[in-house]
């Protein structure tokens, strides 16, 4: 063997490896669709129905969610639902997630006149809570989830409101 040889497989031999790609990007951004209900629950105020809607969501390492939809709500007369939420998933093709959620609901409301609210609330039903999705997976791009609840606190100011979620079905598809 030549010395020339000795020394380009000495310096192959103690040059650092290279990298290693990721199959996964560090960012997948996903729309998705969805259908279910979204009842919002005080002595003040009940607000909500039965509907569905479209959002996007970004995956972070595969793990971490980041969402935000809306949805149109029909059942106690026009209401919208916009979601934005934080959370973790399982990682794989079986990936149940739990997330936090912010739910606003917005448009028509039945009213309660108490001691408490002499007055109507001004502003929309905001509730904070928890979101899990047992039945949730994702094959390739695509990403299924079925039969997701939720449960959140609102205020009234004073007193206190339940914000309910289900959700039926949830289609998505990976953008990138």
């Amino acid at each position: 063997m030549s010395i020339s040889a000795l020394v380009i497989l000495s310096a192959l031999a103690t040059s650092p490896a290279a990298p290693e790609v990721s199959e996964s990007p560090r960012h997948q951004f996903s729309l998705y669709g969805r259908s279910g209900a979204s009842i919002y629950l005080s002595s003040a105020r009940t607000q909500g129905g039965v509907g569905g809607g479209f959002g996007v969501r970004d995956t972070v390492d595969g793990r971490w969610l980041l969402q935000a939809d809306v949805n149109a709500l029909t059942g106690l007369g026009s209401a919208f639902a916009v979601r934005v939420g934080a959370g973790v998933q399982r990682q794989g093709w079986w990936t149940p997630a739990a997330l936090v959620t912010l739910t606003g609901l917005f448009g028509d409301r039945l009213d309660f006149l108490t001691p408490e609210h002499p007055v109507p609330v001004a502003g929309p039903s905001l509730g904070l809570g928890l979101t899990v999705a047992p039945a949730r997976f994702t094959l390739g791009k695509a990403q299924v989830s079925v039969l997701e609840l939720g449960v959140g606190v609102g205020t009234d100011n004073p007193g206190l409101g339940l914000v309910y979620g289900l959700t039926l079905l949830e289609v998505g598809v990976a953008l990138w």
